[in-house]
Order: structure tokens, then sequence, then C-alpha cells
């Protein structure tokens, strides 16, 4: 059997974290904290983390006391460009059409990208 750790939320609610994962008990699909769950609910459970790690992530980029500074260094355009990166993986598994064509993929996306900042938004959203 698999141990569950129990953490407290903000609203005082316990949540479990599965010890084989380390993964939220409500999202986690390993074979213990799948039982007895659907598929609807797990999907929906994981897609309700995604949105929050997405609106966490555009929090940090906004207002995280490291992107605080009159001037960028060097290190800076680094760290943002890892995590430019990392989103664009993310993306273009979301873009890849049937033929599987990766760079086809981030092409459209990077050319999406060059769109006015007005229209970049829906130029992304037509790239997928």
């Amino acid at each position: 059997m698999n141990a569950r750790r129990t953490i407290q939320g903000r609203a005082g609610a316990a949540a479990g974290i599965c010890d084989s994962t380390n993964t939220r008990t409500e999202a986690c699909a390993c074979r213990a904290c799948a039982h007895r769950k659907s598929p609807d609910e797990k999907h929906r459970a994981n897609k309700r983390d995604v949105m929050a790690l997405l609106d966490l992530i555009a929090g940090c980029v906004e207002n995280h006391p490291r992107q605080a500074f009159d001037h960028a260094t060097w290190g800076h355009v680094g760290d943002i460009a890892h995590l430019r990166d990392r989103l664009m993986e993310i993306a273009v598994n979301f873009a890849v059409e049937p033929d599987g064509d990766e760079q086809a993929a981030r092409r459209r996306l990077e050319e999406a990208l060059c769109a006015d900042d007005e229209y970049v938004g829906e130029a992304l959203i037509d790239a997928v």
C-alpha cells in the first residue's frame, strides 16, 4: 500500500501527497492514487493544477524580487531566456501536427512571436 503524507492547505483542508511521486494525490496517476478515481476526475485535477501553475509562473515573471532591477544583466537575460525555452518546449508539443514535425511547429510559433504585441496572442493561437 502506498503511504501518503498529509499537509494543511490555506483553507485548512488536508491535502495528500503521494510518497511515490511527490504529487498531490488528487492529481497523481500512480496505481495507488488512481484507485477508485475516474480518468475524468484525474484529468480535471491535473488541468486545475496546470492552470494554477501557469498563473504562478506569470506572477513570478512580473513580480519576483529578482526581476526588480534598474538595468538587466546578461545573467537576467539567461534566466528569462531559459524560462522562454522551457515554455516553448511545451508550446511546441501542442503545435506539432500529425506529421510530427517539431521543427516546423517551433518555426510557426517563433514566426507568431514576431507579431506586434497587440496581435501576438492571436498569432500564437493560429500557429497552434
